[in-house]
């Protein structure tokens, strides 16, 4: 059965490159982005519309083009805020015992889920295996795949949340096997966060465009957040195939 979902995953981005209308837009791909978004965010009430502005500001903020900031401030009516920066619990867990004892003692007291791992394991191997990947590769796998042997183990109450750290760290790793595993295990394996950092892998978010401006839902804010919090990411990080361009892989 699992193979069969693992299939369907596989789909939405190769059908999508056929069908999206990526070329309708002709503004940076932030732009185009926010622009999808925001016209499917328009069925939403006024109330839950405004509840999105900072999440808008924020994306137009860090794409770091000036006329896009302006113009989202100017159509939202507000300032973007100030970058905030919010401590990093998952890393404040983690480090101690990756000084201690490499990656190695990190997994063990993660899967013993003793101190200071009795809750927030998902979070301390995420954090520590985005840290490690450009240092340490095998050790940010090898916490991948703690990740993932985890969830495997977990209850339902905690599948999906070590389920999603396994594949967002899968995403910033630009490993879509372990990403594709990963999302087996989700809530929600075909929702947009996901569909996005898959494109990011694989090289083009606008493919996503049409699917992104079809969200129909006047009610629940939620879907809208997946794009621009999955967006995020490709901000971030970048796209993996320009990653591997530089290096020359």
């Amino acid at each position: 059965m699992k193979w069969l979902i693992s299939a369907f995953l596989c789909l939405p981005l190769g059908l999508m490159s056929a069908s999206a209308d990526s070329s309708g837009c002709e503004k940076s791909e932030a732009g185009c982005v926010l622009d999808a978004a925001w016209s499917a965010a328009l069925v939403l009430p006024e109330d839950k519309l405004a509840r999105l502005t900072p999440a808008f500001l924020e994306v137009a903020s860090t794409a770091e083009e000036p006329d896009l900031i302006a113009y989202w401030e100017n159509r939202l009516g507000t300032s973007a805020p100030a970058p905030v920066t919010y401590p990093d619990f998952g890393w404040q867990k983690a480090e101690p015992l990756l000084r201690e004892g490499g990656t190695e003692r990190l997994i063990s007291v993660a899967k013993d889920r003793a101190e200071p791992l009795n809750f927030g394991r998902a979070d301390a191997l995420l954090s520590a295996g985005k840290r490690l990947m450009a240092e340490d590769a095998s050790g940010a796998a090898a916490l991948n795949d703690a990740l993932l042997d985890l969830t495997r183990m977990a209850s339902a109450f905690e599948k999906p949340n070590l389920a999603h750290a396994a594949a967002e760290l899968a995403m910033a790793r630009c490993d879509r096997d372990r990403f594709e595993r990963a999302l087996l295990y989700t809530d929600a394996p075909g929702n947009l966060r996901y569909a996005i950092w898959r494109a990011r892998i694989d090289g083009d978010v606008l493919v996503l465009l049409g699917r992104i401006r079809a969200i129909d839902s006047d009610e629940d804010t939620r879907e809208v957040r997946r794009v621009l919090e999955g967006y995020r990411a490709i901000q971030e990080f970048g796209y993996c195939n320009a990653r591997k361009s530089q290096i020359g892989g």
